[in-house]
């Protein structure tokens, strides 16, 4: 049977979480208290004991919690999920929006646990109806999947037109979520978004805001579909090429 084996929760985020009996999901937050909790994609964290287990019999000494995660799972196989599919736990619900994670950097878990599993078998979700869960209850996979979006521009262009430019997709494609990926000051992570975009969460809709005109190399091995409007495909996400404020918001 597909259970809730812990909960955990924080107050910082990076920090091993301490294990509770039962807690509230807020719809489009994440677990009550807990520092990951937000309006963001990345609202609550799931990670199977499974996962947990291979890594004692590697001789570390880690229990549920100590990777960060918020739920931890027996039974399911998390690593099979396909972003977009709807998790029910008793009346709530949630929906994948992360597989894995992309590290910069050794974070505090790392260094704590000497290994960390989250960035390769943890996945993320939001929360879309709300509700008390407790340990122990069961988990299922609804089979639905719904409909995903992302955006990837500049912190600045994000605080100027994100607002904007979430209502519009929200109201023409209704995704389950709309996740921001932000470039760094000379773009150099954007062929490493594409790819993480595309190959493994494959997210169906993404927008790529380039006023500067310099995002075309990182397009190679995508399909253009629409020279006029710049829409490209590859592995079945369409990837909206946007030049100025107008392409951005039309």
């Amino acid at each position: 049977m597909n259970t809730i084996k812990a909960i955990s929760i924080s107050d910082r985020k990076g920090m091993r979480k301490k294990n509770i009996n039962s807690s509230i999901l807020l719809e489009n937050f994440g677990l009550e208290n807990d520092a990951h909790g937000g309006k963001w994609h990345r609202q609550v964290s799931f990670l199977a004991q499974e996962s947990i287990n291979s890594m004692r019999e590697k001789g570390l000494d880690v229990v549920a919690g100590n990777f960060a995660e918020n739920i931890t799972t027996e039974g399911i196989n998390l690593v099979e999920m396909q972003v977009g599919s709807h998790l029910n736990m008793g009346e709530c619900e949630v929906i994948i929006s992360q597989l894995g994670k992309i590290c910069h950097n050794r974070c505090a878990i790392y260094h704590q646990a000497g290994d960390c599993v989250m960035p390769r078998e943890g996945i993320f979700g939001v929360v879309t109806r709300g509700g008390r869960i407790s340990v122990g209850d069961p988990i299922s996979v609804s089979g639905r999947i719904s409909a995903t979006a992302a955006i990837i521009a500049s912190d600045s262009d994000e605080k100027k037109y994100g607002e904007d430019l979430r209502r519009k997709i929200t109201e023409n494609k209704a995704p389950a979520f709309i996740r921001f990926d932000s470039l760094d000051d000379k773009n150099r992570n954007l062929t490493q978004i594409l790819t993480d975009l595309t190959e493994t969460q494959k997210i169906d809709d993404i927008i790529l805001f380039d006023p500067s005109g310099s995002h075309g190399l990182a397009l190679a091995g995508f399909e253009k579909t629409d020279r006029q409007k710049n829409v490209y495909r590859k592995n079945g996400s369409t990837l909206y090429l946007c030049k100025n404020e107008e392409e951005l918001l039309s």
